[in-house]
């Protein structure tokens, strides 16, 4: 009999320890924390400030290939030698289309491009950016068609790494603050160019 009621008292003892901690993890899970307290329910005679600068600062762009990012900045040489530097165009609206001779979607595009850079010389700048081919393959592709936008040769592809550009065509909108506003993967037609265009005529 005793041996019983000792077990039964071993039991009870458990189990009411048991419980015990259940409770006590419960309560303090359902307590707010410090930072909750202080965020939510301390009041404090700044918060209105605080909230309003919250609002009105505004983090700088950083460098880097998605929308929103500042476009990597590169210097290249164009078919006739003479070196363009991405950054010397701000100010303007820059277009940068990545193609190859190869590419046959490129030379779909290409067309439509120059009829696009045709009306807006006055504040936009079109540059093609060949990936690694030789000047003189490049010039003998162009030979005769007549565009009038800037070629451009990433011969060591130091470019393309960059922006990261997996297949082409691919271009990217730039804004007159060097800050990337669209990019289009695949060819454009003429109205497609257009409808991007506008995310950096704003």
């Amino acid at each position: 009999m005793k041996n019983k009621n000792l077990i039964f008292t071993i039991i009870a003892v458990i189990v009411i320890g048991a419980l015990i901690f259940v409770l006590n993890n419960y309560t303090k899970s359902a307590q707010p924390s410090p930072s909750q307290v202080t965020e939510n329910n301390t009041p404090s005679n700044n918060e209105g400030q605080n909230t309003s600068s919250n609002a009105t600062e505004k983090s700088e762009p950083k460098i880097g290939n998605q929308v929103g990012d500042i476009a990597p900045d590169f210097t290249l040489q164009d078919i006739n030698g003479n070196t363009v530097t991405l950054s010397s165009l701000r100010g303007k609206k820059v277009i940068l289309n990545f193609w190859a001779t190869t590419c046959p979607y490129c030379k779909i595009e290409m067309p439509a491009l120059n009829q696009f850079i045709k009306g807006h010389k006055d504040d936009t700048v079109l540059l093609a950016i060949d990936l690694g081919e030789s000047p003189s393959k490049v010039k003998q592709y162009l030979e005769g068609k007549g565009y009038e936008f800037t070629v451009l040769l990433d011969t060591d592809l130091s470019t393309i790494y960059d922006y990261q550009v997996q297949f082409i065509p691919m271009s990217y909108f730039i804004d007159k603050n060097g800050v990337i506003r669209a990019i289009s993967n695949g060819a454009m037609t003429y109205d497609e160019i257009e409808e991007y265009y506008k995310s950096i005529s704003q």
